[in-house]
């Protein structure tokens, strides 16, 4: 039994691989040192043995019969193949190799090679790669969230499934197409577009927002909003972006249907109040149309006579004139509360729509025999709202006013203030005052539950609408007793604050 050169021996040494080399009956004879950490043998305790004893058992049965066959036949299974094989460590455990087998040329008897490649981490890693990436897949299929991947010129590389559920689709049909050009529709496409271009060309790392529609197979648009990232490689140059969409279709159908019953509840609120209030609003429209029918009738009278007086006919005209104006004008602001109007906020002189609202409120005051009395602050500064609903709010504390003060009989006038101030903080409020018996104490927060009403005849709607037309104006409607008594509705309304344009 030879042994290598010190040439040689030099040479394997160097080699990170691990070596063997073994004669014709499997013996080792040279053993180096990445083979003596790979296997835990030194080479002093393998060199002499048969080299089986590396292999597992399967393969120590078959390693004999591949060599005798080659000696005897030529024919080689192994020789000059590479493969992939399990081997046996000092210690019993086993892991897997790379291996490749070879003749050493010019050597009689002959001698063979192998070198070995540790391969089981490299397994391993390959293992725990596949697990991560089954784990990503996993998360991406279980998001709530519709998650796309595009490179930069908006190719889809990944989908997950609920996008796939969304935009009913096959992923196959959704990878490799163009996102915008193939899911969005075209009505939508230059936003996302914008979108996009902006988010390539910004160089921020920060998630941008935008939302848009994309269209299913079956034709069905779906709003989505989305947050969406570059993705960059190790040179951190941009590769593509990563989308995050939320479908908030449902979410905003829902809203709009909320916003529509509110809107019609606030619509029967304001009618049923002006139903509470007909009798003085009748009696208001009376005056001028029986003042119209006299005038009509004191002309006709004139005209008759045989030398009509016409700068009195022509007064008793003006006379006409001016009270069809006065009906034309009630009826007017009947109508702007009764009719249903898009919430439009303009900056607004309060005391000016205060003194608006008056003409109309003070028919309620006659039909209780009271009086409706203003105490403005004046020099307030505007505040932005909405005029129908700011409106609706002060007839609604107006009529509770009138009628809570009629239940108690007594001798006492009938009288409410609408007033206004400016608070310390710089905003405005508004309050309604009256002199009856106010509320217990157990009653105040729960006055402005809806359908709760302390009238025999409410609705229990009026109060809770008025609280949230005004905390939709970023404020509250409270109350608070009025000393010595008596009740008092009030809210804070922000002063307008010009913004730059």
């Amino acid at each position: 039994m030879s042994s290598p050169t010190p040439d040689v021996l030099a040479l394997l040494e160097a080699t990170l691989d691990a070596v063997v080399i073994m004669d014709d009956r499997g013996r080792v004879l040279a053993f180096n040192a990445s083979a003596e950490e790979m296997f835990g043998y030194r080479a002093a305790d393998a060199i002499g043995r048969n080299v089986s004893m590396l292999m597992t058992s399967q393969d120590r049965q078959e390693h004999d019969g591949h060599v005798k066959r080659y000696l005897t036949t030529g024919e080689s299974r192994v020789l000059g193949k590479g493969r992939d094989v399990r081997v046996r460590h000092r210690d019993g455990s086993e892991f897997s190799v790379f291996l490749s087998v070879g003749r050493i040329p010019r050597t009689d008897p002959p001698q063979f090679v192998g070198y070995l490649h540790d391969t089981s981490l490299r397994r391993k890693a390959l293992a725990t790669l596949e697990k991560e990436r089954q784990l990503n897949r996993l998360y991406l299929d279980l998001a709530q969230v519709m998650l796309v991947a595009t490179d930069r010129n908006g190719m889809v590389q990944l989908v997950n499934q609920r996008a796939v559920r969304v935009l009913k689709k096959k992923d196959q049909e959704i990878l490799s197409s163009n996102w915008i050009d193939t899911c969005v529709p075209p009505e939508d496409r230059p936003t996302a577009r914008a979108a996009f271009r902006n988010l390539l060309m910004s160089g921020s790392d920060e998630p941008q927002s935008c939302e848009y529609h994309v269209r299913s197979a079956d034709g069905e648009d779906r709003f989505v909003t989305w947050r969406a990232v570059a993705l960059r490689d190790a040179d951190n140059v941009t590769t593509g972006i990563m989308l995050s969409g939320e479908d908030i279709t449902e979410q905003q159908r829902a809203e709009t249907e909320a916003r529509r019953a509110v809107e019609r509840m606030n619509s029967v609120s304001r009618l049923a109040t002006m139903g509470e209030m007909a009798a003085g609003i009748s009696h208001e429209l009376n005056q001028p149309l029986a003042a119209i029918a006299n005038y009509a009738q004191a002309c006709a009278r004139l005209l008759r006579v045989p030398s009509p007086d016409l700068p009195e006919i022509g007064g008793a005209l003006d006379q006409i004139a001016g009270q069809a104006l006065r009906a034309g004008e009630i009826i007017r602001r009947i109508r702007s509360l009764v009719r249903n109007e898009d919430v439009r906020r303009e900056p607004l002189d309060i005391n000016g729509l205060i003194r608006e609202m008056h003409a109309l409120l003070a028919t309620d005051a006659r039909v209780h025999d009271g009086r409706l009395d203003l105490d403005l602050h004046e020099d307030l500064p505007p505040v932005t709202v909405d005029k129908v609903q700011i409106q609706q709010v002060l007839m609604n504390l107006v009529h509770n006013a009138f009628e809570a003060q009629s239940v108690q009989p007594g001798s006492e006038p009938i009288d409410v203030r609408i007033a206004t101030r400016l608070t310390d903080e710089g905003d405005i409020e508004v309050s309604v005052n009256d002199h009856g018996p106010g509320l217990a104490a157990d009653l105040e927060q729960k006055i402005f539950e809806p359908f709760f009403t302390t009238k025999a005849t409410g609705t229990g709607l009026g109060l809770a609408i008025s609280r949230s037309i005004i905390k939709a104006h970023a404020s509250r409607l409270g109350y608070r007793a009025n000393e010595p008594r008596g009740a008092c509705f009030y809210f804070v309304l922000p002063a307008h604050v010009e913004t730059a344009s």
